[in-house]
């Protein structure tokens, strides 16, 4: 997802979620589930979300940001 040289300069919790981004990948991953309670968005009920790995990359970097992406920054 990132360069070493990006990597290094990025904060600690970057740095684990790209750790963890790489093993998933490699096992095959590509998206995974992030829960919503319901009274951050005013749903009746939590939700889930599928997150695909494309989508996270295009965050990080800033590249072609659309309307899901801003709300998965915002969780």
């Amino acid at each position: 997802m990132l360069t070493i040289g990006e990597l290094l300069e990025e904060k600690w919790e970057v740095r684990r979620f790209h750790r963890w981004y790489m093993h998933a990948a490699k096992a095959g991953l590509n998206s995974f589930v992030v829960k919503v309670p319901g009274e951050y968005f005013a749903l009746d009920d939590d939700t889930q979300l599928i997150v695909e790995f494309a989508d996270m990359h295009r965050l990080l970097r800033g590249i072609d940001l659309d309307v899901a992406q801003v709300t998965l920054f915002a969780l």
